[in-house]
């Protein structure tokens, strides 16, 4: 961020491994945290190996927060926060059973928060948005022109308040995560 040229836009994109495992194991339990307060969901066994393990998720979750903190800071320090366009989401689901690498709820309903000082008031939707809706809203912003043949739909008129239909339905799909099976094949799945 400190390359950037002097008054020209720019684009920043931070790239972490939290949370991702491997995680240290005990890490959610040495910061504190207390396993009985542990919020086991229902598909999950509630044992106390689970909640550990959840735990050190939510550790590296919590120091993920605290780096977004870092940044926001940062480009306040250098004069950037209110002309910046933040976004913060996940590529997956908690890895986690039922989870991450699925097309079940807890697979595909990500965390999406969008901060752009002095532009959006706080506010919360529940609106079908998908990954494929971030560049015609980054187009958008930067008043740029959205090409005829990009399928997303910019996410401004939600951002704004001023419309909570953005979409009816979402697709997904799911062909692999990793290489777990002979011959790098897939599993393929829609949703």
């Amino acid at each position: 961020i400190a390359q950037r040229p002097a008054k020209h836009p720019f684009c920043y994109w931070f790239g972490t491994q939290d949370p991702h495992r491997p995680y240290v194991e005990g890490s959610g339990l040495a910061s504190g945290m207390d396993l009985s307060q542990i919020d086991v969901p229902a598909w999950l066994p509630d044992t106390p190996e689970v909640r550990g393990d959840i735990a050190d998720y939510r550790y590296e979750v919590e120091r993920f927060d605290r780096e977004i903190g870092e940044l926001l800071a940062e480009l306040d320090r250098i004069g950037e926060l209110e002309n910046t366009l933040i976004v913060v989401t996940s590529d997956n689901g908690m890895p986690f059973p039922r989870a991450k690498a699925t097309l079940y709820d807890a697979g595909t309903n990500m965390p999406l928060i969008v901060y752009w000082k002095g532009h959006l008031r706080p506010r919360k939707s529940l609106a079908f948005v998908s990954f494929i809706d971030f560049a015609p809203t980054f187009l958008e912003v930067a008043q740029l022109k959205k090409p005829v043949t990009m399928e997303g739909k910019s996410l401004v008129p939600l951002l704004m308040g001023q419309n909570d239909d953005h979409r009816a339905h979402v697709f997904l799909e799911r062909e692999r995560h990793a290489h777990v099976r002979e011959g790098n094949l897939s599993y393929p799945a829609r949703a």
